[in-house]
């Protein structure tokens, strides 16, 4: 049997590797907003080298005070450790629907923010 310990430039590689797939929170922008539903469609406003993140799709939107959301308004998505669909369905505690943690799939938005 091989030696199944790692080296350090091995162990640094999968730590790096585990972190850029794990999503906690990133700075947005809004591209549209749905007042109805109270979500909206996020661009993150960050990139990892010269690649963009995916435009992010009916994020729930924290509005503690009813005001107008517009495209290009700054926000904050922070990430759901597991995955928030049941939940946002139902509105009742689940057992999530997936195995999703940390996903882009699960991002909730906080506007507001003032920038530039």
């Amino acid at each position: 049997m091989e030696n199944a310990s790692l080296s350090p430039a091995e162990r640094e590689a999968l730590k790096r590797d585990f972190f850029l797939s794990l999503h906690c929170s990133l700075p947005g922008n809004v591209v549209s907003f749905d007042a109805e539903k109270q979500t909206a469609e996020i661009q993150p406003a960050v990139k990892v080298g010269s690649m963009s993140y995916p435009i992010l799709a009916d994020v729930p939107v924290f509005m503690p005070v009813p005001f107008e959301v517009h495209p290009g308004d700054a926000c904050l998505v922070v990430f759901s450790d597991v995955d928030i669909d049941r939940w946002l369905e139902t509105g009742e505690a689940a057992v999530p629907n997936s195995a999703r943690r940390h996903s882009l799939s699960d991002g909730f938005a906080f506007v507001g923010f003032r920038t530039g």
